[in-house]
């Protein structure tokens, strides 16, 4: 059986970099490398759910003050195919 592996690459975090400095309260300066891996770290999940590379601000942390959303390109994404023996 395979499963597919999916990270956020360095492309990947830096467009989740641009999305924070454009949208959180506290710009894209504030977030660190761990920080920024964190909320890859959400897009990752997402993706092992099924879903788009998505992460989400809450409203109270945003500029706009409503949630915004954000779905990292595929080229922000690697995919590895991994081989699971049952």
């Amino acid at each position: 059986m395979q499963y597919t592996n999916y990270s956020v690459n360095a492309q990947g975090l830096n467009e989740i970099k641009e999305f924070l400095a454009n949208n959180h309260k506290k710009g894209g300066d504030h977030f660190d490398r761990d920080m920024l891996l964190s909320w890859a770290a959400d897009a990752e999940f997402q993706l092992s759910q099924g879903n788009s590379a998505t992460i989400e601000i809450k409203s109270w942390d945003t500029l706009s003050g409503h949630t915004e959303e954000f779905t990292v390109s595929a080229a922000g994404i690697d995919a590895e195919q991994i081989e699971i023996d049952e």
